[in-house]
């Protein structure tokens, strides 16, 4: 069993000078899931099975540890946003709940009740912690994931944790130190359920909500994480865990957007054109007694005639769920994000050089133009930009202006302002950048 001192490791201000924000390089998920191929996760794993990927003890030495726990708490306490929040669970990872609910903590409290045996959960540690929060967004563009993106930290003590539970969310622990041991079910009991559930005394708690498959019906795995491991574990699947020694680990959180909310602004858009979409079905003398009135009926129906041929008309061209899709992918990247302002346009020289910084330009051509996603939202270019769009998505090199005017992919008759001015665009929103 290991022993810590928590409040020497924890209390008091962090002495360390703070340190600066590394710059993502496009390799976070890379480098996460080594040496597994990201196409596999992607393909194989990633909302689907439960993964185990052993890592070298280093491997995530330099994005967490005691020391940024330390200063993450002390950013914390200067945090209002109930997002961010501390709760602590006196329970050991059992195989049914034992009815303890999670308790809401303070600040002052985390060393105590660590020496008291309880697991930590410091909920979207992410707002505390800069370089989390960037390596969380990184990560969650190089998915192309369209949901939230956050990260959770849990302490447990020796022999503590929580009991046989399934989230309603992709969960993806990384081990920082110490060890903890975990039982899971190698796939989802209900796909990508819409609420948390806890296996209690045989039963699925909510009772009011379809859990799907209990424990007892799924097949389980256990494993011992230690630093330097993962476990990716698909939204719906049963687990436990509890810590061997003091554990520190971190909890990559993928919390899924219903695709409907992808669809409606293209939905509202379809309903605005239209009178008979907004002004809404048609008022109707007498009483109701047993059928709709006539007059609604066939409003209903040619309403829905309406929907079915703008649903045929997408599926002929796809190209038109673009905008939803990339639009999706910009917003709440992750609990507490704010995205960065718009950079000012600085003086250069000629020789000044650029670079697009690793999948920082994602882009597609929708019929109509060029669309790309960043921060600020989507950002629209003419047509006729679409092979110098090409061009900087793939150059390795860094180049100056007078490089990228003289390219070939610049379309015949585009002015030097007007180049420079689709160049600005893309500095001002981040894509561009100083190399």
């Amino acid at each position: 069993m290991t022993s810590i001192d928590f409040h020497a490791l924890l209390d008091g201000d962090p002495v360390d000078d703070e340190p600066a924000t590394p710059t993502p390089d496009g390799r976070e998920l890379e480098r996460l899931l080594s040496p597994l191929a990201v196409e596999t996760f992607v393909n194989t794993y990633f909302g689907r099975e439960s993964l185990n990927v052993e890592g070298e003890d280093d491997k995530f030495a330099s994005l967490f540890g005691w020391a940024q726990l330390k200063r993450a708490l002390a950013r914390g306490r200067r945090i209002e946003d109930r997002r961010y929040n501390i709760t602590a669970s006196f329970t050991g990872g059992e195989a049914s709940g034992n009815g303890r609910p999670m308790i809401a903590a303070r600040h002052d409290q985390v060393s105590d009740l660590l020496t008291q045996g309880a697991t930590l959960c410091i909920t979207n540690i992410h707002m505390a912690d800069p370089a989390l929060a960037r390596w969380a967004q990184a990560v969650r563009a190089q998915l192309n994931f369209s949901g939230t993106v956050g990260i959770n930290c849990y302490v447990s003590p020796d022999g503590s944790g929580l009991p046989m539970h399934y989230d309603q969310r992709v969960a993806t622990t990384v081990q920082i130190a110490g060890r903890k041991r975990w039982r899971f079910s190698t796939e989802a009991a209900k796909a990508w359920p819409d609420h948390n559930a806890v296996f209690e005394n045989g039963r699925v708690k909510p009772a009011r909500a379809d859990g799907g498959r209990l424990p007892d019906e799924m097949t389980f795995r256990e494993v011992e994480l230690g630093p330097g491991d993962l476990l990716c574990l698909p939204a719906g699947a049963w687990h436990a865990a509890r810590g061997v020694g003091v554990s520190l680990a971190l909890n990559l959180y993928f919390a899924p957007r219903n695709f409907i909310d992808q669809l409606i602004p293209l939905f509202r858009l379809f309903a605005s054109s239209s009178g008979d979409w907004r002004g809404g079905p048609p008022a109707s003398a007498g009483d109701i007694h047993g059928d709709m009135p006539d007059n609604v009926a066939d409003y209903m129906r040619e309403r829905l005639d309406e929907f079915h041929a703008m649903a045929r008309r997408a599926l002929d061209g796809p190209a038109a769920l673009a905008e939803p899709w990339l639009s999706a992918l910009t917003q709440v990247p992750y609990t507490g994000w704010q995205p960065e302002a718009k950079r000012e346009i600085p003086n250069i020289s000629p020789e000044q050089r650029f670079r697009i910084p690793s999948s920082a330009l994602r882009f597609v051509e929708d019929g109509q133009g060029v669309v790309v996603p960043c921060d600020a939202g989507l950002l629209r270019f003419p047509a006729v930009l679409a092979p110098l769009i090409r061009r900087l998505a793939v150059e390795a090199k860094p180049f100056t202006i007078p490089q990228v005017l003289a390219w070939p992919q610049l379309p015949a008759g585009l002015s030097r302002e007007q180049a420079m001015g689709y160049l600005q665009k893309l500095y001002a929103n981040g894509i561009l950048e100083m190399a």
